[in-house]
């Protein structure tokens, strides 16, 4: 990479004000399978023991299963239009794009929507490390198929990404989900 640098934003809670996994799920899944969902992923979470991957990886299963891209295109649709973006955020990501810097997203929710309302909002990233789900040909399999990248998963990523970068890092999130990816930037900024 260059020496211009690079800038990591957090999605839900950063760049939009909402938490935007549950908002996509319903709007694919439709009420009635949405709530099932949750039900059900909570049931079998709650004999597992209380872990939130298997209650994640549960309800993306339960509500993706069978959905195609299309329809994934179609939710991120429905889902833009009632998110409400932080100004002072977005100006920032496309400042930072603007001065030449890599610009990179890190969040927990999934690429196969966050990318199409980054798309949408007209925002150029150079990387998305989001959490993956299964794809085979059009349709989704509802399949986790990297851990979820929050946390510490989140700041093992974007310390790989860093590893290349030759200049200053600034790191955009919320705490405390974010504290352990922005201790890896030299300018953290932490949006309340």
């Amino acid at each position: 990479m260059d020496t211009a640098g690079v800038a990591v934003f957090d999605f839900d809670g950063t760049l939009i004000h909402q938490e935007s996994l549950a908002m996509f799920l319903y709007a694919i899944a439709g009420k009635r399978t949405f709530a099932s969902s949750c039900c059900i992923a909570g049931l079998k979470t709650s004999i597992k023991g209380c872990k939130l991957d298997i209650f994640r990886a549960e309800l993306l299963r339960r509500a993706l299963v069978g959905k195609t891209l299309t329809q994934a295109w179609q939710a991120a649709e429905r889902v833009f239009t009632h998110l409400h973006w932080i100004g002072r955020t977005t100006e920032a990501l496309i400042r930072h794009k603007n001065e030449g810097c890599h610009v990179v997203v890190a969040t927990g929710s999934l690429s196969v929507y966050v990318s199409a309302l980054l798309e949408m909002k007209g925002l150029s990233v150079d990387g998305l490390l989001a959490t993956e789900i299964g794809i085979d040909g059009n349709v989704l399999t509802g399949e986790m198929m990297t851990a979820s990248c929050t946390g510490v998963e989140k700041a093992r990523r974007v310390r790989e990404w860093l590893a290349g970068s030759n200049g200053p890092t600034w790191g955009y999130g919320n705490l405390p989900h974010d504290g352990a990816m922005l201790a890896l930037t030299d300018h953290p900024t932490v949006i309340p």
